[in-house]
């Protein structure tokens, strides 16, 4: 279809019908997890849409760009270490923070409490509050 066919709104094709699209990858995803709770995610969807592509590619057909859906991001981190980084016990985190968020300075938690705001509400911005640590002078810079 994407490679015989003119759609007229290819983008709205994705867009009503990704998470199909994307079934089978959230299923594996959910499973290597270990956690059926997982939801879609943009990563997802970039992995779907770079199946896609490399499936209109061995057909004879060009990127996606060429024909109205969205490039597929292949330099962004793939799914598998996407995997990995979500990959933790949360019981076990919530423990640790339990026992240690009060030991936290006061500038260490002003800056905890921004970066949770920022994660719950998806603003984004929290780049400006990782730590840079100088080896040389053992001073941490924000």
């Amino acid at each position: 279809m994407l490679q015989v066919c003119a759609l007229s709104n290819p983008n709205q094709l994705w867009i009503n019908h990704r998470e199909s699209l994307s079934e089978d990858i959230l299923h594996q995803v959910r499973i290597q997890q270990q956690n059926m709770d997982l939801e879609f995610s943009t990563k997802i969807f970039n992995e779907a849409l770079i199946i896609i592509e490399d499936k209109v590619r061995s057909l004879g057909g060009s990127d996606l760009k060429s024909i109205g859906l969205p490039p597929p991001d292949r330099d962004s981190s793939t799914l598998d270490d996407v995997l990995r980084e979500r990959t933790y016990n949360i019981s076990e985190l919530r423990k640790f923070l339990d026992e240690n968020e009060h030991k936290m300075l006061p500038d260490q938690r002003e800056i905890f409490q921004k970066i949770i705001e920022a994660v719950f509400q998806e603003i984004g911005g929290i780049s400006g509050y990782v730590p840079v640590f100088s080896a040389e002078t053992s001073t941490t810079f924000l």
